[in-house]
């Protein structure tokens, strides 16, 4: 058995200076710092030995900060597709316009969960938000949006739900 307090405090530094060496963001780091140390309490049974603890904490604070970087990169991505539909003529914008009327009406048919968290994803919240919101974590956002994207898939191209049937 770990002694939770112990490992915290004994390695809760040197895991943020790791960060910090990675990210160069004071408050990225202090999150990433936190999520590291939550997700070693819960998986502390799974912890074998074949490291140091310090070296398995950073593995995890480094593959949280990888995962944070897929994160920011598709916010970028969705930022510039912002900029280039600013760019676009009326008549596009009007088809784009009822394309998305269309979304929201389809969304309609999904379940209340489902559908709340297409929309916290739709106005740009992260899993991570998304799961504080909810009180679940980041897992349960993460499936139930995919799901709900299937499900979404379906409706778009006129399929058939468990809840249309």
């Amino acid at each position: 058995m770990y002694d939770i307090e112990y490992i915290c405090k004994k390695y809760y530094n040197t895991v943020f200076k790791y960060l910090m060496s990675l990210t160069h963001d004071t408050n990225l780091s202090e999150e990433l710092t936190q999520e590291t140390f939550c997700i070693a309490i819960k998986e502390i049974d799974n912890f074998k030995g074949k490291c140091t603890i310090c070296t398995w904490l950073c593995i995890i604070a480094k593959h949280l900060y990888y995962k944070e970087c897929k994160e920011i990169e598709r916010f970028k991505i969705a930022e510039l597709n912002e900029k280039d539909i600013q760019e676009i003529s009326f008549e596009e914008k009007y088809i784009l316009n009822e394309e998305k009327i269309e979304l929201y009406k389809k969304l309609q048919n999904i379940d209340e969960i489902t559908k709340n968290v297409m929309y916290l994803r739709l106005l740009g919240f992260s899993f991570k938000e998304i799961a504080d919101i909810t009180g679940r974590n980041v897992s349960w956002s993460k499936v139930v949006y995919h799901r709900g994207k299937k499900e979404l898939e379906k409706l778009l191209k006129g399929g058939i739900t468990d809840e249309s049937k």
